[in-house]
């Protein structure tokens, strides 16, 4: 039943970790044609339509990852302040 679990967290670390290179990989396209010309480095109005959903996604990610680092210390604080 442990190993189960450990397995669990595991995939569940290398499917997080696949969503970063993902979007990191997606946005080098961004990186390799952007002109000073469309704006300022990084910001909306200088990338396509198909970088702003990735780089929405990408920060949605990072809260999502937030959250549940935020869920598991609280799992962990519970199991240990209540013993």
């Amino acid at each position: 039943m442990l190993t189960l679990k450990i397995f669990k967290i595991v995939v569940f670390a290398i499917f997080d970790l696949f969503v970063f290179i993902f979007c990191g990989i997606y946005m080098m396209g961004y990186d390799d044609f952007y002109e000073e010309s469309q704006g300022e480095y990084f910001s909306f109005s200088s990338m396509e339509t198909e970088y702003k959903i990735v780089w929405g996604f990408y920060n949605f990610w990072i809260f999502l990852n937030g959250l549940l680092l935020i869920y598991f210390i609280y799992r962990i604080y519970k199991k240990f302040a209540l013993k």
